[in-house]
């Protein structure tokens, strides 16, 4: 059966006596097996975790010293890339008016990363199977670090967006390399079982990035100028690429290009194509994009739709939304690696739903909220569902990976979350141009519950 080839002796021997076998088998084992040969099943996608020792004190016993510093690496480097995107928020406004293009310049120039990231998830996960993780990681960040740089030295707005292309284009490669990297290094037999709970400790220290961030760019900018403020930025992304270019690879290339190999982005454009094709018929991957779709449906509507409904509802200010945000965000530091240990105690399964859906009736509460008291409520509601969705949807991206392709899967998941961020805010802000109100919202919330509903189907 698909999904299969990889099954050890133990589950094999079992077949035979199984009550209930999946059609599909996308998670590739079979219903009915004892647990110790779901243990050792490492094509079990949605299996629980028969270990009761779990949560990041146990996580972190449970690595080598080496192991110990790669997660710490990632972990910083990851967390420091996201300090930089809050870092130059702040600096936009006063960038805008020192160049004069305005708010539609602004709105430029957040988009062409998003979709530089588009066109280049496609390639950037076959490369990462090609090249490696580390060389595509350090590369990623180079590019990106010079796309920052260059465009905090722009004086005119078409000059800028050449360069935050190239941004993009390097931070999806990057991106793809890290997602690999982790993936694979938690496909490890001691570190599997604690997946969930290294993935949410990451979320945790990201969403504690976000919180941070804006705060640094204020004061920069209002000190130095947003000029520092980028640039501060791009020595960060710099300083991450030299962080991980002291990373070991985690596993042999599997995809080594032979002699009459071609590197060229048509070529490789071409590989990944194929290899997307075949991911996608496999239905745990078509829930997976449902899964990465509502949740960055949810977050395009939480930075395009709720500061105006908050303003135009509540006449709330900048500070005010401020303030909403980093509380979100606290909540994603408490609850994101809570999460990630319950999905590996309960699998990921069973939890991405019930937080689609406390997304989906939070989404709803911010929409009809009559008093700012309900409003934040219906917010916070909001932020937990994210909170747990986002590292539950991570790591079941990273156990439904075929090994051979870590990198052109885990370039699939984010291409998911990548496109819908790149359309849903203009589409969602011109509809609440059109019908101002609760009608962007109640949308929102409606596609986010029939998203839950896919995935349990399909997962």
């Amino acid at each position: 059966k698909q999904g299969c080839e990889n099954m050890p002796a133990a589950c094999l021997a079992a077949r035979g006596t199984c009550r209930t076998w999946r059609a599909t088998c996308g998670r590739g084992h079979f219903i009915g097996l004892g647990t110790q040969a779901l243990r050792h099943c490492s094509t079990d996608k949605g299996s629980t975790n028969s270990n009761p020792k779990s949560g990041i004190y146990h996580a972190w016993s449970a690595c080598t010293s080496a192991e110990r510093r790669q997660l710490v690496v990632l972990s910083v480097s990851g967390a420091v890339l996201n300090l930089g995107f809050g870092v130059i928020i702040p600096a936009l406004p006063a960038l805008s008016q020192q160049l004069g293009f305005g708010a539609s310049g602004v709105g430029l120039l957040l988009a062409v990363p998003g979709l530089a990231r588009v066109l280049t998830n496609l390639p950037a996960g076959a490369l990462v199977d090609r090249i490696g993780h580390v060389p595509a990681m350090v590369v990623g960040e180079l590019a990106a670090a010079i796309g920052v740089i260059a465009t905090a030295f722009c004086d005119s707005l078409m000059i800028m967006l050449p360069f935050r292309f190239l941004g993009g284009c390097g931070g999806a490669l990057a991106a793809a390399g890290s997602a690999a990297y982790l993936a694979q290094m938690t496909e490890r037999e001691h570190l599997r079982p604690f997946r969930g709970t290294i993935v949410g400790a990451q979320g945790g220290m990201v969403a504690a990035a976000y919180v941070i961030g804006p705060a640094i760019g204020g004061v920069l900018t209002e000190l130095y100028g947003a000029q520092a403020a980028w640039s501060a930025v791009g020595g960060l992304i710099a300083a991450c690429a030299g962080a991980y270019a002291t990373l070991p690879e985690v596993s042999p290339i599997v995809g080594t290009p032979s002699s009459d190999s071609r590197l060229g982005v048509v070529h490789l454009s071409r590989k990944a194509a194929s290899e997307w094709r075949v991911l996608l018929k496999d239905s745990n991957q078509q829930a997976l994009c449902i899964g990465t779709f509502a949740v960055s449906l949810n977050y395009a509507a939480t930075v395009t739709v709720l500061p105006m409904q908050a303003f135009h509802t509540f006449g709330v200010t900048a500070g005010g939304l401020g303030a909403l945000f980093s509380a979100g965000s606290i909540v994603g530091i408490l609850i994101g690696p809570l999460a990630g240990t319950l999905s590996d105690r309960t699998g990921r399964v069973p939890l991405v739903p019930a937080s689609v859906f406390a997304c989906s009736l939070g989404c709803f509460g911010v929409a009809f909220a009559g008093q700012w008291e309900c409003f934040v409520a219906a917010y916070m509601l909001w932020s937990v569902g994210e909170a747990v969705l986002a590292p539950v949807l991570i790591a079941y991206a990273q156990d439904i990976a075929p090994k051979r392709n870590v990198g052109s899967a885990m370039a699939l998941s984010r291409q998911s979350g990548d496109l819908m961020f790149f359309l849903a805010p203009p589409l969602l802000g011109i509809l609440y141009d059109a019908c101002p109100g609760q009608a962007a919202m109640a949308l929102t919330a409606v596609l986010t519950a029939l998203g839950g509903i896919s995935f349990r189907s399909m997962a």
